[in-house]
Protein backbone atom coordinates (compact mmCIF):
# COMPACT_ATOMS: atom_id res chain seq x y z
CA UNK A 1 0.00 0.00 0.00
CA UNK A 2 1.33 3.40 -1.35
CA UNK A 3 -0.13 5.22 1.65
CA UNK A 4 2.09 3.40 4.11
CA UNK A 5 5.00 5.87 5.76
CA UNK A 6 7.46 2.67 5.47
CA UNK A 7 6.72 2.62 2.01
CA UNK A 8 8.33 5.98 1.59
CA UNK A 9 11.53 5.55 2.89
CA UNK A 10 11.90 2.12 1.18
CA UNK A 11 11.37 4.06 -2.15
CA UNK A 12 14.32 6.17 -0.78
CA UNK A 13 16.05 2.96 -0.54
CA UNK A 14 15.35 2.34 -4.18
CA UNK A 15 15.69 5.87 -5.19
CA UNK A 16 19.41 5.93 -3.06
CA UNK A 17 20.59 2.60 -4.89
CA UNK A 18 20.22 4.19 -8.50
CA UNK A 19 21.58 7.22 -7.76
CA UNK A 20 25.10 4.85 -6.79
CA UNK A 21 24.09 2.52 -9.59
CA UNK A 22 23.90 5.69 -12.29
CA UNK A 23 27.60 6.04 -11.60
CA UNK A 24 27.55 8.58 -8.73
CA UNK A 25 31.46 8.27 -7.31
CA UNK A 26 31.36 6.79 -3.22
CA UNK A 27 35.15 7.63 -2.73
CA UNK A 28 38.08 9.41 -4.85
CA UNK A 29 41.56 10.62 -3.87
CA UNK A 30 43.61 12.42 -6.40
CA UNK A 31 47.69 12.70 -5.93
CA UNK A 32 49.79 15.46 -5.62
CA UNK A 33 51.89 14.36 -9.31
CA UNK A 34 48.86 13.52 -10.67
CA UNK A 35 47.71 10.01 -9.60
CA UNK A 36 43.81 9.67 -9.18
CA UNK A 37 42.14 6.73 -7.47
CA UNK A 38 38.36 6.72 -8.12
CA UNK A 39 35.53 4.07 -6.53
CA UNK A 40 32.28 2.93 -8.35
CA UNK A 41 29.74 0.69 -7.54
CA UNK A 42 30.74 -1.33 -10.24
CA UNK A 43 34.58 -0.69 -10.26
CA UNK A 44 37.39 1.28 -8.81
CA UNK A 45 39.67 2.78 -11.16
CA UNK A 46 43.47 4.02 -11.13
CA UNK A 47 44.85 6.79 -13.09
CA UNK A 48 48.84 7.16 -13.42
CA UNK A 49 50.58 9.01 -16.11
CA UNK A 50 47.95 8.85 -18.12
CA UNK A 51 47.68 5.38 -18.23
CA UNK A 52 44.39 4.19 -16.89
CA UNK A 53 43.53 0.69 -14.75
CA UNK A 54 40.07 -0.26 -14.16
CA UNK A 55 39.64 -3.35 -11.29
CA UNK A 56 36.07 -4.64 -11.04
CA UNK A 57 34.19 -4.60 -8.13
CA UNK A 58 31.03 -7.22 -8.75
CA UNK A 59 30.26 -8.10 -5.05
CA UNK A 60 29.14 -4.35 -4.95
CA UNK A 61 27.18 -4.55 -8.18
CA UNK A 62 25.62 -7.24 -6.74
CA UNK A 63 25.12 -6.19 -3.03
CA UNK A 64 23.25 -2.94 -4.26
CA UNK A 65 21.43 -4.91 -7.36
CA UNK A 66 19.90 -7.43 -4.71
CA UNK A 67 19.64 -5.00 -2.01
CA UNK A 68 16.75 -2.70 -4.89
CA UNK A 69 15.19 -6.52 -5.37
CA UNK A 70 14.40 -6.67 -1.75
CA UNK A 71 13.22 -3.11 -1.45
CA UNK A 72 11.12 -3.97 -3.91
CA UNK A 73 9.56 -6.94 -3.09
CA UNK A 74 9.42 -5.66 0.45
CA UNK A 75 7.13 -2.91 -0.89
CA UNK A 76 4.51 -5.33 -2.36
CA UNK A 77 4.17 -7.62 0.57
CA UNK A 78 2.58 -4.91 2.59
CA UNK A 79 0.08 -7.69 3.82
CA UNK A 80 2.49 -9.87 5.55
CA UNK A 81 4.12 -7.77 7.76
CA UNK A 82 6.16 -10.70 9.30
CA UNK A 83 7.65 -11.05 6.11
CA UNK A 84 8.39 -7.23 5.60
CA UNK A 85 10.41 -7.61 8.47
CA UNK A 86 12.35 -10.46 7.49
CA UNK A 87 13.34 -8.87 3.99
CA UNK A 88 14.04 -5.84 5.95
CA UNK A 89 16.64 -7.06 7.88
CA UNK A 90 17.89 -8.91 4.85
CA UNK A 91 18.17 -5.82 3.06
CA UNK A 92 19.96 -4.19 6.16
CA UNK A 93 22.19 -6.70 6.37
CA UNK A 94 23.03 -6.18 2.28
CA UNK A 95 23.13 -2.78 2.39
CA UNK A 96 25.45 -3.01 5.39
CA UNK A 97 27.89 -5.30 3.79
CA UNK A 98 28.18 -2.90 0.83
CA UNK A 99 29.38 -0.50 3.09
CA UNK A 100 31.53 -3.10 4.90
CA UNK A 101 33.10 -4.08 1.36
CA UNK A 102 33.60 -0.32 0.17
CA UNK A 103 35.45 0.27 3.00
CA UNK A 104 37.59 -2.74 2.35
CA UNK A 105 37.97 -1.15 -1.18
CA UNK A 106 39.01 1.68 0.05
CA UNK A 107 41.42 0.84 2.84
CA UNK A 108 42.86 -2.10 1.67
CA UNK A 109 43.01 -1.91 -2.45
CA UNK A 110 43.12 1.57 -3.52
CA UNK A 111 44.64 3.50 -0.43
CA UNK A 112 48.39 2.03 -0.71
CA UNK A 113 48.66 2.61 -4.16
CA UNK A 114 49.82 6.22 -3.93
CA UNK A 115 50.44 8.10 -0.84
CA UNK A 116 48.70 6.24 2.12
CA UNK A 117 49.05 8.99 4.22
CA UNK A 118 46.33 10.83 2.24
CA UNK A 119 42.81 9.47 2.65
CA UNK A 120 40.85 10.49 -0.48
CA UNK A 121 37.14 12.07 -0.21
CA UNK A 122 33.53 10.49 0.28
CA UNK A 123 31.34 10.81 -2.42
CA UNK A 124 28.20 11.45 -3.17
CA UNK A 125 27.23 7.60 -3.96
CA UNK A 126 28.73 6.77 -0.28
CA UNK A 127 26.66 9.35 1.46
CA UNK A 128 23.59 7.86 -0.73
CA UNK A 129 24.36 4.55 0.83
CA UNK A 130 24.23 5.47 3.91
CA UNK A 131 20.55 7.31 3.30
CA UNK A 132 19.71 4.36 1.94
CA UNK A 133 20.84 2.55 5.12
CA UNK A 134 18.93 4.84 7.58
CA UNK A 135 16.01 4.72 5.76
CA UNK A 136 15.67 0.73 5.27
CA UNK A 137 16.27 0.98 9.34
CA UNK A 138 13.63 3.69 9.74
CA UNK A 139 11.02 1.88 7.01
CA UNK A 140 11.92 -1.40 9.51
CA UNK A 141 10.78 0.16 12.66
CA UNK A 142 7.71 1.57 11.28
CA UNK A 143 6.56 -1.86 9.72
CA UNK A 144 7.13 -3.38 13.41
CA UNK A 145 5.55 -0.67 14.40
CA UNK A 146 2.10 -1.40 12.52
CA UNK A 147 2.48 -5.11 13.43
CA UNK A 148 2.56 -4.39 17.86
CA UNK A 149 -0.71 -1.95 16.62
CA UNK A 150 -1.87 -4.64 14.85
CA UNK A 151 -1.76 -7.18 18.08
CA UNK A 152 -3.09 -5.18 20.31
CA UNK A 153 -6.27 -4.02 18.31
CA UNK A 154 -6.48 -8.18 18.05
CA UNK A 155 -5.91 -8.10 21.54
CA UNK A 156 -8.91 -5.78 22.54
CA UNK A 157 -11.64 -7.83 20.34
Amino acid sequence: MIQRPQTIFLSLVIIANCLVSMGWSIWAKVGQSGQRAELFFNEWTLTQAGKSSANSTITLVILLTLSTIITLITIFSFKNRIRQMMLGLINSLLLAGAMGYSFWVIFKEATPVFEPEAQGQYGYGFYAMVVALLANMIANRLVRKDEMLVQSSNRMR
